[in-house]
């Protein structure tokens, strides 16, 4: 038996993040809470969230499963709600059952084989920035018409992220001062592809501070909490993202 009760608002964040690299996702329940990875077809972008069992206003499980779903039809069903609304989540053979105050709703399941869950690496940096997630999103957004890609560049006193193409340039620059955290030793940088960090930035509606990791040429890791909750709240959906470098000549 598998039945579900969480907030709308949560459960869409989750979604949106999720659509950011595909359009079909496998779920894991287990008895301490949900978790999903995804990896665009690319494999140049990759989602991670771990759900708590604490999040779930219920949680009733019988056992561990794995629920493959349509990402995009799951979107679809929870335009039913409002953004205050529970929804109440069921399966029911092969179909996972949604019910949100008077409107009920199902959707059939996809076959667990037909999407894989991928193999996270094992990648670490010392250098990271924690910054509020609206200075990044000013500093991708002035990016966006200059360029394809985004160069993020760390030093011991600040924060870079410059974009340039023949005609024209972009940067943002936060001095040690207007960051959250700051821990670098040596001056790291790398480029990454723009399009696909304004989509997570769009997609992460409650999340306030971002951790971004990286060296130079490596890959970057961003990490954030969903919901708006503290770290150390049991209930604190925890989410990483993960994006290859763009190698500039």
């Amino acid at each position: 038996m598998v039945r579900l009760t969480i907030s709308v608002k949560n459960l869409r964040e989750i979604a949106d993040l999720l659509n950011t690299v595909v359009t079909e996702a496998k779920f894991k329940l287990e008895k301490n809470g949900l978790s999903v990875k995804a990896v665009d077809p690319a494999h140049v972008a990759m989602v991670c969230i771990d759900v708590p069992r604490e999040a779930f206003l219920e949680y009733q499980l019988d056992g561990e499963e794995e629920i493959a779903l349509d990402v995009e039809r799951l979107k679809s069903v929870l335009k039913l709600a409002g953004s205050n609304d529970q929804v109440i989540v069921t399966k029911e053979k092969e179909k996972l059952k949604f019910d949100i105050n008077t409107v009920s709703k199902s959707i059939s399941l996809l076959d667990n084989n037909s999407v894989t869950t991928p193999r996270v690496p094992q990648i670490s940096s010392d250098s990271y920035v924690v910054l509020s997630k609206s200075d990044l999103e000013k500093g991708l957004r002035a990016a966006e018409d200059v360029s394809d890609s985004i160069r993020l560049i760390l030093s011991a006193s600040e924060f870079r992220a410059r974009s340039a193409s023949d005609s024209e340039e972009s940067e943002l620059v936060l001095p040690k001062d207007m960051l959250k955290e700051l821990k670098c030793k040596d001056s790291v940088k790398s480029s990454y592809p723009l399009e696909y960090l304004l989509k997570l930035v769009k997609s992460l509606a409650s999340a306030e501070e971002l951790k971004l990791s990286f060296k130079d040429d490596y890959p970057l890791s961003i990490e954030f909490l969903l919901g708006q909750p503290k770290q150390s709240q049991p209930g604190a959906i925890k989410g990483s993202f993960l994006l290859a470098p763009r190698m500039e000549q």
